[in-house]
């Protein structure tokens, strides 16, 4: 019973607001009407009372006053031009600023970040005092941006790496063979270096520049040296000369001259047994094979996985032996680089070709950029000039 006369009272409550609410905005209308009235009202008054003569001098200063604001205007864009000659000067002076001439303490800590990463990656000492050397001829007394011009810092050093290279070109080599007939190649190298598929992939390069090559199989220490080199030569169509194992290499070697010259080959590859361990039997027999076969060319076959190693092994086998180039297999899988960088420098014998796959077309012609750590290794690094 309470609950419904709540209910009424709630509803009547309602309505009285709503109504209430009406009235308001019946009233506010009627107010609003009103003012509207008035004002209409007003400007009719005051239209009446300015006189025409009166209107006429509104407009003439209405016309004054807007010639002032254009006259400021202008006045305004002449003070915002900057003059050029000053412009010039103030850029001038932040330049001069903001430049710094290298000293020889700034290549010595540019020097010192890179000489840990190249150590890293298997650059020999010397290499490193060379580019050291090459940094501060090339750098001291130069002005660079006070925050480090990065690029040109990165080619410096660039450079700097890549004169340690010494490249051979391909058609250079190419033309050398072709010279002499035939042109006989000695090839020498440690066990497991790759000198077998090294020997293929120059084969198929002397072949497709119409050259005919025989294989002397020189290697008759190591088993199945001789059956691998027959796999190759059959595949290619190649001729083979071969002795037994336990015969002597340099007779290997005589007898495929003897016969190049009989059938008017181009140019003799000659295979030689290698050591894990380099001795001196080994190097007898390669001096006995170099002093029968008169080779017009001896290249050092390494493994660039090796790192210092293979500089090691192609210094001793310069000294005892001579080499006239290297080749390095295995290119594509080191990802340090340091050991391309360093054969050529160490033994200042070219580099004819890296090694880069298992295929007889991966041969490529050595160059900075086909060193595997030149981009990401150094030219990441951001130097600043203190």
């Amino acid at each position: 019973m309470f609950d419904f006369i709540k209910k009424k009272i709630k509803d009547s409550i309602n309505s009285i607001q709503k109504k209430l609410s009406k009235e308001e905005e019946k009233d506010l209308k009627e107010d609003e009407n009103k003012e509207e009235a008035l004002l209409k009202q007003d400007e009719l008054e005051l239209k009446k009372e300015i006189l025409p003569e009166d209107k006429k001098e509104l407009k003439e200063e209405v016309k004054e006053i807007q010639k002032e604001v254009k006259e400021l205007k202008k006045e305004e864009e002449i003070l915002e031009k900057p003059d050029k000659k000053e412009e010039e000067k103030v850029q001038s002076k932040k330049r001069s600023i903001l430049k710094h001439s290298i000293s020889e303490s700034d290549v010595d800590m540019i020097y010192s970040e890179i000489k840990t990463v190249l150590l890293e990656n298997n650059v020999a000492l010397s290499v490193l005092e060379n580019i050291q050397k090459d940094l501060k001829n090339k750098l001291v007394g130069e002005s660079v941006s006070m925050f480090g011009n990065k690029k040109y810092l990165n080619n410096v050093i660039r450079d700097s790496i890549a004169n340690t290279l010494i490249g051979y070109d391909k058609e250079e080599f190419i033309s050398k063979i072709k010279s002499k007939k035939p042109f006989v190649i000695l090839v020498i190298g440690v066990n497991g270096a790759g000198k077998t598929t090294t020997i293929a992939k120059l084969c198929k390069l002397f072949l497709s520049k119409g050259l005919k090559p025989v294989i002397a199989a020189g290697d008759t220490f190591r088993a199945a040296s001789i059956e691998q080199l027959e796999i190759h030569a059959k595949k290619l169509k190649v001729p083979i000369i071969k002795h037994t194992y336990g015969s002597d290499p340099a007779a290997v070697a005589f007898d495929a001259i003897k016969h190049a010259n009989s059938a008017k080959e181009d140019v003799v590859v000659i295979d030689t047994a290698g050591r894990s361990d380099i001795n001196k039997n080994l190097i007898e027999e390669l001096k006995k094979v170099k002093r029968v076969s008169k080779p017009d060319m001896t290249i050092f076959i390494g493994d660039a996985l090796t790192g210092n190693d293979v500089v090691k092994q192609a210094e001793v086998y310069d000294k005892e032996i001579g080499i006239d180039a290297n080749i390095l297999s295995k290119a594509d899988v080191d990802k340090k680089g340091g050991a391309v960088l360093s054969i050529s420098y160490i033994t200042k014998k070219p580099i004819l070709f890296l090694g880069v796959g298992q295929g007889s077309d991966d041969l490529i012609p050595v160059s900075f950029s086909a060193i595997a750590f030149s981009a990401p290794m150094i030219l990441c690094h951001s130097y600043r000039i203190p």
